[in-house]
């Protein structure tokens, strides 16, 4: 099966900041210069994390292009890098925030162990589907 990939790379982390919390970064760039590649230590460990949690279940196709997480999970691995980022600038975040890491971690978990399958953009199915199980008639 194949999945759609997304890109997943410092730049997109910016753009994808809360104005509130971009200038916060900067103003904690501008007092920590030696945090300065930071940004990207926490990107690629969060690319890290989802890719092999991706490759643990044989079923799943990998993209070749190593700075993509899947789709499905895009938005929990920016999730958690903001978070990170946060946490380390101190920030105190509102309590939904942590509910969204807590997603992505879980997130994680199910494609790691299989309960989350790929879905599959080539058949033209779209998202997942039920189909209900045949059913034993009387007399067994």
């Amino acid at each position: 099966m194949a999945e759609a990939w997304t890109e997943l790379t410092v730049d997109v982390v910016k753009k994808a900041m809360p104005t509130d919390l971009a200038t916060l970064y900067q103003t904690w760039l501008d007092a920590n210069l030696a945090k300065a590649n930071r940004l990207s230590e926490l990107v690629a460990e969060a690319v890290a994390t989802f890719r092999q949690a991706v490759a643990a279940n044989p079923l799943n196709v990998m993209d070749a292009t190593t700075n993509t997480v899947p789709t499905t999970g895009f938005r929990h691995a920016l999730n958690l890098v903001i978070f990170n980022l946060g946490m380390e600038m101190g920030v105190q975040f509102a309590p939904q925030v942590y509910t969204l890491t807590t997603r992505g971690d879980i997130w994680l978990r199910m494609v790691q162990s299989g309960t989350i399958k790929p879905v599959d953009t080539t058949e033209g199915e779209g998202s997942p589907s039920y189909q209900a199980s045949r059913r034993e008639t009387w007399p067994w």
